[in-house]
């Protein structure tokens, strides 16, 4: 059974560590497929709601990780 949580979410796979981009905005989401439609109009560019548990767990790690390594890496303005 999906819950809410899982259905407010629109994914994109990255092509470096397979982890896929989840964006909370389906406007978001359709802005990047646009943006990389435009880019190349061969691409097969698809917008689903349909994310599996685990691959919105990796995504969702793979954000908190990001932020935790920008919020602990030094100003390099002060000093």
């Amino acid at each position: 059974m999906e819950t809410a949580m899982q259905k407010n979410y629109y994914l994109m796979r990255d092509l470096e560590d397979h982890v896929v981009h989840v964006y909370t905005r389906k406007e978001k989401a359709q802005s990047m497929i646009d943006s990389l439609q435009e880019q190349n109009p061969k691409m097969l560019i698809q917008l689903t709601e349909e994310i599996p548990a685990v691959a919105l767990a990796r995504a969702l790690k793979k954000k908190a990780d990001e932020k935790t390594k920008q919020t602990n890496e030094p100003n390099s303005t002060s000093g």
